[in-house]
């Protein structure tokens, strides 16, 4: 029963997810082009209630590339061009990007998993939900590694040792159940640098809060 129930609650997250794409990437009089798009928005609606983390990320930009040629008003033929090119662009990410990230530094190599929210008994993982492309992992080796961006990637470390978590909540996030973590330096008390982890669910941040020494 549980399997149906959960096979349900994903039919209707991708057919949500198909019916908004194809509020924003279609025009009336192009049927052309609006039934190439269609085919492209199950694909795409397809991958993001899948569990492949990758390639949700990977859906999302070409959904938003779609978008946006939608929006500059092409000519038909070039428009079919255009998706066409962004549709390969977006197989060959699925077929060529890893699915964890592999990052080295200076005490040894370690492997991210810029991916859903969860922890096990060590190990603490989630995101921006606000921002796909922003998540976050905690290890007791590693400290908090952050990680932003899809294409172009940026990673960041906070100490776990000498600093402390603080939780802010605005009243938006509270309706939503999400809050803002910050660091804190144990020694002088002021914030560690500039790095927050980001709309990231209020009860995963007091998980981490009891996890960290």
């Amino acid at each position: 029963m549980e399997s149906v129930k959960s096979i349900l609650i994903n039919f209707c997250k991708g057919f949500g997810i198909w019916f908004l794409l194809l509020l924003f990437n279609t025009r009336s009089g192009e049927a052309d082009v609006n039934g190439f798009k269609i085919v492209l928005d199950i694909i795409i609606a397809v991958i993001l209630v899948g569990n492949y983390k990758t390639g949700k990320y990977i859906a999302l930009l070409t959904a938003a590339m779609t978008v946006v040629v939608t929006v500059l008003t092409l000519p038909t033929g070039l428009e079919i061009l255009l998706l066409t090119g962004i549709s390969i662009l977006g197989g060959v990410l699925l077929k060529t990007m890893p699915e964890d990230i592999l990052t080295t530094q200076s005490r040894g190599t370690r492997t991210f998993d810029c991916g859903t929210t969860g922890y096990d008994s060590l190990n603490w993982k989630s995101r921006n939900f606000l921002n796909p492309f922003e998540s976050y992992f905690y290890s007791p080796d590693s400290g908090i590694s952050i990680c932003k961006g899809i294409i172009r990637r940026t990673y960041s470390t906070v100490p776990t040792v000498t600093t402390r978590v603080r939780i802010h909540q605005s009243i938006w996030q509270r309706l939503l159940g999400f809050c803002d973590v910050s660091f804190q330096n144990n020694y002088t008390g002021q914030q560690f640098g500039e790095d927050c982890l980001k709309n990231i669910r209020f009860r995963s941040a007091m998980k981490l809060m009891q996890m960290l020494p």
